[in-house]
């Protein structure tokens, strides 16, 4: 999966995608140029793709660049709890998501041409249906709340901007037009409404809005970041967005929403050490998963298909508290929460990147429950508690 992208190409790629997100995930590079800010002497610039800057460059990084600093610690243990889901050797898998059963997996792929299209199956099953086939890119699938319909993104009509599809693959609809850039769309719950996220040509930065389906003239401006998802009660909405002093790492936040409203921004999850991306919540609306990714010193914008050290985090929003998911040993991204309690995530650990899922009921993590890990390298032993970056 690509994280970067080049001015005026539409090859396909998070962070991310991320990484999404990938994240991020698996964007093509084709997004819109993000400016950097100027950065010490001896050190590449720090981008920060959802702040204010005066100039653009060819490229946008999701992440940051923090070559110099420690790894993220990981548990090094066995994982008896991994199903691989989609089975691809030529091409790539990525941007899963779930019905509201989880038993139907809609996600991304290039297995059958250069360019991504979408595609849909039964999370047991071999049989897959592709929804799209165009000479674009079509990517970051989402169900609906009642699963019959499909929002994504699409540069089909020359830039991104969000579409609209039937789960049978009829009544492609056009939810956006703006010159702009539109992706990473999300559903509230209601089905009557969906956010995404925005290049503000103007503000240079990266906007949440909302649109109405029904209406997709009705929109509002909600936040600042980007690749936003609703909580299950509608009441929050979590995403990713640029710290704007230091690193300039990515973190997550939440918003809690009134009468359309954006209020009480919180950073739920940051790390000195690693970018915070591509956040999902639990069913219950309890637990955020995301990814956090630490590239190494390369310039992702360039050459890296895929992020170095990318491992999958869950927090307590209401404690903090996070806990590492896997074991560390393969670069792991684009997770996201099935209503069955199981994380599907992409990962090229089979060679090539699929769709995988991991449940968190057997990795023995639970609120208030004290479960020890070995930073690499120390040799000591550290609650797992701790604030992820090492704090």
């Amino acid at each position: 999966m690509r994280w970067h992208l080049r001015l005026g190409s539409l090859a396909a790629v998070l962070v991310v995608t991320v990484v999404l997100v990938w994240g991020c995930a698996a964007l093509a590079r084709s997004l819109p140029p993000v400016a950097e800010s100027k950065a010490p002497a001896a050190r590449h610039a720090d981008p920060a793709p959802d702040g204010p800057h005066a100039a653009a460059p060819p490229g946008i990084a999701f992440f940051g660049e923090q070559p110099e600093l420690e790894e993220v610690p990981f548990e090094n243990r066995l994982l008896t709890n991994l199903t691989r889901h989609t089975f691809t050797s030529e091409g790539r898998d990525f941007d899963p998501d779930l019905d509201a059963d989880g038993q139907m997996l809609v996600f991304a792929s290039t297995r059958n041409a250069e360019h991504p299209d979408i595609y849909v199956k039964h999370v047991d099953g071999t049989a897959m249906t592709q929804l799209t086939s165009d000479p674009a890119d079509d990517i970051q699938p989402r169900f609906s709340p009642d699963g019959q319909r499909i929002v994504f993104c699409s540069n089909r009509s020359g830039n991104w901007d969000i579409w609209q599809i039937s789960r049978n693959g009829t009544g492609l609809t056009q939810l956006t037009r703006d010159r702009t850039d539109e992706i990473a769309p999300c559903w509230h719950p209601d089905g009557k409404q969906i956010a995404y996220t925005v290049w503000a040509r103007r503000g240079q930065r990266w906007e949440i809005w909302t649109l109405s389906v029904d209406e997709p003239g009705v929109r509002r401006f909600l936040a600042y970041g980007m690749f936003p998802a609703w909580s299950p009660d509608g009441r929050h909405i979590v995403f990713q967005r640029a710290r704007q002093r230091g690193s300039r790492w990515f973190s997550v936040w939440t918003v809690e929403l009134a009468d359309g409203e954006a209020r009480h921004p919180t950073e739920v999850a940051y790390s000195d050490l690693a970018a915070c991306i591509a956040p999902r919540w639990s069913p219950d609306a309890k637990m955020i998963v995301f990814c956090a990714v630490r590239p190494d010193g390369r310039d992702l914008r360039r050459s890296s298909r895929e992020p170095i050290n990318a491992s999958l985090w869950v927090v307590d929003v209401e404690t903090g508290l996070r806990f590492k998911l896997g074991d560390g040993g393969h670069a792991s991204f684009n997770p996201t929460w099935s209503p069955t309690g199981r994380v599907f995530f992409v990962s090229a650990r089979s060679g090539t990147e699929n769709i995988w899922s991991l449940t968190t009921e057997d990795e023995g993590y639970g609120i208030g429950r004290r479960r020890d890990i070995t930073s690499p390298g120390t040799g000591t032993e550290t609650e797992v508690s701790v604030r992820l970056g090492g704090e």
